[in-house]
């Protein structure tokens, strides 16, 4: 055998007896793919179901209660009367101005006969141009005075109106603060009313965990042993200065109770890796995964000792992550301590 052959079989004797180690580790670890490994953590918030309208209601004139005709816990419609007021004044109000704006409007009638007449004797020059320009003026008046009398029967009549309380929308009587008989002047309350319609559900978000929200796929409502999904409809931009949360409101995607209070919980998007997987190399945290037949380290940036570290956005759901023998690889060599939190 030549020089040369006989440091070519060396050689090669040296690089098979350095890799059997390796090839003998690698044939001892056993590997996982990282979604069989990883959870995504699960958020909640205390959250209530609100009614998207909420009023209360007054008279717009003052009066005595003659009718009530709405009970607390009802449901009313939109436009039924609720309470109705003594109206007899008001309705002699709309009568004494009815009555000024046909006065008003026979006025007028005679002030365009007396008009005609005096264009006719103007023409004939019986009529001097002063005496038929006052007549004019004099039609002119009582046309000014019809349109003020027909503003006063709509003023009268507006009030009578107001004599009754009808509900704004489909609602639910909350309360009720008056009675037959009782006087209540404008702006008095008399109703609480809660739309019966699809309520909002409110809820007081972390700062921090506001873009998880967002970026979650489905939200979800329990609440007296029901489990509700919801639609995320915004998110207030101003954060409230004591719990410096920001204010969530969903959409109940079925029909539900108003009032209802319970928690709205959601699925965060970022996988989330067992602290038992998270080991230190090199003063680095990070995890095993196979490349190819040799196991590689992979840090993991936000990871911290006895904690779930957070699996970046890039890395594939069907990463190979070693699982047995992951503990061992490289002692003999790193010599760095092995944190692998809570299962060493």
């Amino acid at each position: 055998m030549t020089i040369a052959g006989r440091d070519f079989a060396v050689r090669t004797l040296l690089l098979l007896l350095l890799l059997t180690p390796l090839w003998a580790q690698a044939a001892e670890l056993s590997v996982k793919p990282l979604r069989a490994l990883v959870s995504f953590p699960a958020f909640r918030a205390s959250a209530t179901a609100n009614p998207l309208y909420e009023t209360q209601l007054a008279f717009a004139v003052d009066g005595h209660i003659a009718r009530m005709q709405a009970r607390v816990g009802e449901t009313v419609e939109q436009g039924q009367t609720l309470a109705q007021l003594d109206d007899r004044e008001y309705r002699i109000g709309l009568d004494q101005a009815k009555a000024q704006l046909a006065l008003v409007r026979s006025q007028i009638t005679l002030a365009e006969s007396q008009l005609a007449q005096s264009e006719s004797l103007a023409k004939q020059k019986f009529v001097s141009p002063d005496a038929l320009k006052i007549k004019r003026t004099e039609l002119a008046v009582r046309r000014a005075e019809r349109d003020a009398a027909r503003q006063a029967v709509a003023a009268a009549e507006l009030d009578l109106e107001r004599a009754l309380l009808r509900a704004p929308f489909r609602a639910v009587v909350q309360a009720r603060q008056a009675s037959v008989g009782d006087y209540v002047s404008a702006g008095e309350v008399v109703f609480a009313l809660a739309a019966v319609a699809e309520p909002e559900i409110r809820a007081g978000i972390p700062v921090q965990q506001v873009p998880g929200l967002k970026a979650a796929e489905q939200w979800t409502l329990a609440a007296a042993g029901m489990e509700i999904p919801l639609k995320l409809l915004r998110v207030s931009e101003v954060v409230d200065t004591t719990g410096q949360t920001q204010e969530a409101v969903f959409a109940p995607l079925q029909q539900m109770p108003i009032g209802l209070a319970g928690e709205v919980r959601w699925q965060g998007n970022r996988a989330l890796l067992p602290p038992g997987y998270v080991q230190r190399r090199e003063g680095r945290y990070g995890v095993f995964v196979m490349d190819g037949k040799v196991p590689v380290f992979r840090e993991l940036p936000d990871a911290q000792a006895g904690r779930p570290a957070m699996v970046p956005a890039s890395w594939p759901l069907d990463l190979p992550v070693v699982d047995e023998g992951r503990y061992q690889i490289g002692l003999e060599k790193a010599g760095d301590a092995v944190d692998a939190g809570s299962s060493q």
